[in-house]
């Protein structure tokens, strides 16, 4: 289910934004009180935040800040009456994906929402790719992960064996094992892998 938060002080902008999304098959959840909405939201994926820019308790940008700090990514469209540019530069420095200034047109919501919803799904996807990445990768033994990496660094089989002091039959077998393990064909493949797991 394609999921929308819609926080704004504005109880009737709100529910009428919320009822209109739900009628045109969307799940909404409102709130609001940006702090309310930090304490009691759950994350889910994929999903959009429709964000007020002025409310009382908290800015739009400053609850922008908070979903950071705390490692939350869904996209955010700041949707406003008021605005001053420097709030617009922050947001969009903080990675807002678009700003919709009241009274905005239904047709131009529902384009910027599906974009937003489509980000937010690549990178759901990525994320549990690169989880299940990791938990291939923690899958090796010691031996297995220092064959893969000076393999992953370019050294041919026999030149991992003469540093690492096992015979160059012995690497065959780990390396034939780290390829099954990390589910990769080739040295490529597992170099690739590697790569997209960002290990220091």
């Amino acid at each position: 289910m394609q999921h929308v938060y819609v926080i704004d002080d504005n109880k009737v902008v709100a529910m009428a934004l919320s009822d209109t999304l739900q009628r045109l098959g969307y799940s909404t959840e409102v709130y609001n009180d940006p702090l309310v909405f930090l304490r009691e939201s759950m994350p889910v994926s994929p999903a959009v935040i429709l964000l007020d820019m002025r409310m009382p308790s908290m800015s739009g940008v400053e609850l922008q800040k908070r979903l950071l700090e705390l490692g939350r990514k869904t996209p955010i469209i700041f949707i406003s009456g008021e605005w001053q540019s420097s709030e617009i530069v922050m947001g969009m420095k903080q990675g807002a994906l678009d700003f919709l200034f009241k009274p905005f047109n239904l047709d131009e919501l529902l384009t910027v929402i599906q974009k937003a919803l489509s980000k937010d799904l690549q990178h759901s996807l990525a994320t549990s790719r690169q989880l299940s990445m990791r938990e291939r990768y923690n899958s090796l033994t010691p031996r297995e992960k220092e064959v893969c990496a000076l393999l992953v660094a370019g050294l041919l089989s026999k030149q991992v064996a003469a540093q690492l002091g096992i015979t160059n039959a012995t690497i065959k077998v780990h390396k034939s094992r780290v390829l099954e393990k990390m589910q990769t064909t080739s040295l490529q493949q597992l170099a690739l892998a590697m790569q997209q797991l960002n290990l220091p």
